[in-house]
């Protein structure tokens, strides 16, 4: 007999329970004076078809140790589900919640969101030198930790075997934890920019920016901080290289991204480690 077995019986009860509540809750709207009505007869229903189905599989006896399980089970998942509906219907549907597409303004810095710089004739944008500025701070403050700190190597042997550093007394779970708070931080850093760039921000603002870092690190070679960071410059400039200077209908800002994608795609045809990553021979 597996376990499985004398489960069924209490899934059984909890799932009647909830159907009877979602039906009578579909059907009727019966308030908060019918509402104990509701659950009283939710539990019943469903503490019956557990004991039927138990009788039919084990027997009268077994069906009766089933029965105060599956009360409990049935009784709490109609509960439960009758105060996530209360807080639904009276908390969260009062609160006027922001659309996911309402831009919301970015706090300016005139430092750094003033008038654009005349450098020989070319105008370069206060945002746009913050953000090479953070990528060159951020890049070394990177290197230094992955390069010159303990919990930085640790993090390069979990990258190459986990189970290895595992067993020199590496706590992989934290160097994992580690990463994401790192991805978070330098994410964070990428979305002041952006705001500052574009002087607002919205909730969908991170998925062209996240897919283009993605390419970048793929184009430059993945793993690589350094092709990581040629690898945007690269993409950054066949944008802009490509919004200028291709004529005709493919051209324009329409089309930079779809120039972008194909200089990605050819990197990969003929260089698939990427501009700057190792050929990795597989031996075995």
């Amino acid at each position: 007999m597996t376990k499985w077995h004398d489960r069924t019986p209490l899934i059984a009860a909890g799932v009647v329970a909830l159907l009877v509540w979602a039906l009578v809750r579909r059907l009727v709207d019966p308030g908060y004076a019918f509402t104990p009505v509701v659950l009283i007869a939710g539990v019943v229903v469903g503490v019956g078809a557990a004991w039927l189905l138990a009788r039919t599989g084990s027997g009268a006896e077994r069906a009766k140790l089933l029965l105060t399980p599956s009360l409990q089970l049935a009784g709490g998942a109609v509960v439960l589900l009758e105060v996530l509906w209360v807080v639904y219907r009276e908390i969260l549907s009062s609160i006027e919640w922001p659309s996911a597409k309402q831009r919301i303004p970015f706090p300016q810095i005139d430092v750094v969101t003033g008038s654009a710089l005349q450098l020989g004739g070319v105008t370069i944008q206060r945002s746009a030198v913050f953000t090479v500025g953070a990528l060159i701070v951020c890049t070394a403050i990177l290197w230094y930790f992955i390069n010159r700190t303990r919990l930085g190597r640790g993090m390069l042997a979990v990258s190459q075997d986990p189970d290895t550093a595992r067993l020199m007394g590496i706590n992989v779970d934290r160097i994992i934890v580690v990463a994401f708070a790192l991805g978070a931080v330098l994410a964070a850093v990428a979305g002041v920019s952006q705001g500052l760039q574009n002087n607002n921000i919205e909730f969908r603002m991170g998925f062209l920016a996240g897919l283009k870092a993605f390419t970048a690190a793929v184009l430059g070679g993945i793993g690589n901080i350094y092709g990581a960071v040629a690898g945007g410059l690269v993409l950054g400039v066949v944008e802009a290289m490509a919004t200028q200077y291709i004529p005709g209908q493919f051209g324009g800002s329409t089309w930079k991204d779809v120039w972008a994608f194909v200089i990605l795609i050819l990197v990969l045809v003929f260089r698939p480690q990427g501009l700057l990553g190792a050929r990795v021979v597989d031996r075995a």
